[in-house]
């Protein structure tokens, strides 16, 4: 009777450590997402939501690494085109494109359709998303800048 009684206790106090523990971690998540509203980090939920949209819209296309298919998809995946103009971008999704596009000094000759069916929000994310490991990164894409440019 004396060890289960023991082992009881035991497991209380683990878990109540494990509780401590777990609570010492999520402030310290929330201390670090505290930063300028600027940062793509202040807004990981944000990120998860355009790498859904970009799961189901452009990952075919694009791969899902983001390197594109030779020739006719170009790479998302920190280059020129995508560091650059966000209005460049912001316009690709909404009207698509169909002439050629030279990204690295690669021609690129496939068709990219509109995505206008999207919301703002699901665009800006999206974009955010393919932007995130750019120097880009920290020059968020509102859902105010795509309701502008619609």
């Amino acid at each position: 009777m004396k060890y289960i009684l023991l082992s009881t206790v035991l497991a209380v106090l683990l878990w109540g450590c494990n509780q401590q523990a777990q609570n010492k971690n999520n402030e310290e998540k929330e201390t670090k997402y505290a930063s300028p509203q600027s940062s793509i980090s202040v807004r990981p939920d944000r990120y998860e939501e355009g790498k859904l949209v970009y799961t189901k819209h452009c990952k075919v296309c694009h791969q899902a690494n983001r390197k594109g298919i030779p020739k006719i998809y170009p790479p998302l995946k920190n280059t020129e085109k995508v560091k650059g103009d966000k209005d460049f971008l912001i316009e690709v999704v909404l009207n698509g494109m169909n002439e050629e596009i030279i990204v690295e000094g690669i021609k690129y000759k496939g068709m990219m359709a509109s995505y206008r069916n999207l919301s703002d929000q699901e665009i800006a994310d999206v974009l955010n998303y393919i932007r995130k490991d750019s120097d880009a990164k920290s020059d968020l894409i509102l859902a105010s800048d795509v309701k502008r440019k619609r």
